[in-house]
């Protein structure tokens, strides 16, 4: 009995002083990449505001953060009236990234009012990551051809063996390349945004195969 509670001991000291991860310029820029326009839309009661479709905002963060990577926890905080009114946690333990937000729905079936609360709060703090940040500022809709050129001929960057040792960084790329890959040859795709030699390509490549990504 003593050694089991020992052994539980190390495992939360462990938890406890897990070293977090930083959020690379890669996954920022992922992070803050414009949504499809088919993830706006007019606010159904204020017309002069947009609306997130909240599956975009989950997409976004199972695309940059992985599957169960990230946490949300829901506290109601009032019921009582027309508004259900929802406080929210949201946490990355493995990036130390920890918000909380209000959020609010008056919708008439409660069962649609609490999940409508919760990505009402869970919509806001995404924005606070750069997610969705082109509707907070009113940019949604708006002519992007200055932004094009780079979409279309964008900046490579540099990358090595040594980089794709990191089992969790070549997973989350296979899983940024399934996206831009659409569609496209594979190799095509990689040497269009890095700068790399044929044995990086091929890693690249089998653990893309490998995982089914």
């Amino acid at each position: 009995m003593l050694t089991q509670m020992m052994r539980m001991c190390k495992l939360y000291i462990t938890i406890d002083n897990m070293e977090t991860k930083c959020v690379t310029e890669e996954m920022r820029a992922r992070l803050c990449n414009p949504l499809p326009k088919e993830a706006v839309t007019p606010h159904p009661t204020k017309k002069f505001l947009s609306s997130i479709k909240s599956i975009y905002v989950t997409e976004r963060l199972n695309e940059v953060f992985g599957i169960g990577a990230w946490k949300v926890k829901t506290e109601v905080i009032d019921n009582s009236s027309k508004m259900i009114v929802c406080k929210v946690t949201f946490s990355i333990p493995e990036y130390g990234i920890e918000y909380e937000c209000f959020g609010g729905n008056d919708n008439a079936d409660l069962g649609d009012a609490y999940k409508g609360a919760t990505t009402d709060a869970l919509t806001k703090i995404a924005s606070w990551m750069g997610i969705g940040g082109e509707v907070f500022r009113g940019e949604a809709g708006k002519t992007t051809a200055k932004m094009q050129p780079q979409q279309s001929v964008p900046q490579r960057k540099k990358l090595t063996l040594d980089a794709l040792m990191d089992e969790e960084y070549l997973k989350g790329l296979c899983r940024w390349l399934r996206a831009k890959a659409e569609g496209k040859k594979l190799e095509d795709v990689i040497v269009a945004y890095y700068d790399c030699d044929e044995e990086v390509v091929r890693c690249i490549t089998n653990e893309f195969i490998r995982t089914n990504v």
